[in-house]
């Protein structure tokens, strides 16, 4: 699961950016770069941990100077952002990206069953409620526990004002 943050997603900074000379796009791309690992960071921050494979997971990784994508290779990280079943709760403007996550994660019964038992024994719970966890989640879902969303918001919002800032600072406006 991976987002992308890039310059052409602040439309209006980014035509003001156009016009700018290559010491200010520099400058923006430096402040983007910033963004990307301020996200990273956050979303790491606000990771649930139990196993830590989640918060290790997540990682920025440049693909130009101008987009970065930010995520966690893990293959559940979507059901843990989004929640399952019922409770799944998607924020608007991401419903299009979380819509590829919609449906099975692929894992196996028996794996899904293990995975909860395991849970069951670090958290000193008896084996036994394994199953009945197990079903639970599957009727039921799991409740979402927003991530890189929260992050996402945080690092873009400071993309913004450090890039407004740059504009004002060369009398861009």
């Amino acid at each position: 699961m991976n987002v992308t943050i890039d310059i052409k997603q602040l439309k209006d900074l980014s035509k003001k950016l156009e016009k700018a000379g290559p010491k200010t796009v520099k400058m923006a791309q430096l402040e983007l770069r910033a963004s990307a690992f301020t996200v990273e960071g956050i979303a790491k921050d606000l990771s649930p941990i139990d196993r830590g494979g989640l918060k290790q997971s997540i990682a920025s990784e440049a693909i130009t100077k101008n987009d970065y994508k930010i995520g966690s290779n893990k293959d559940y990280a979507a059901y843990v952002e989004f929640g399952t079943g019922v409770l799944v709760d998607v924020p608007g403007e991401w419903s299009q990206f979380a819509a590829q996550f919609k449906g099975s994660t692929g894992e196996s019964w028996d794996n899904g069953l293990e995975e909860i038992r395991q849970w069951c024994i670090r958290k000193g719970i008896p084996e036994g409620a394994a199953y009945p966890i197990f079903m639970s989640i599957l009727k039921k879902g799991i409740m979402p526990q927003p991530f890189l969303y929260p992050a996402y918001k945080e690092g873009r919002k400071e993309l913004i004002n450090n890039i407004t800032q740059i504009i004002k600072d060369f009398n861009l406006e």
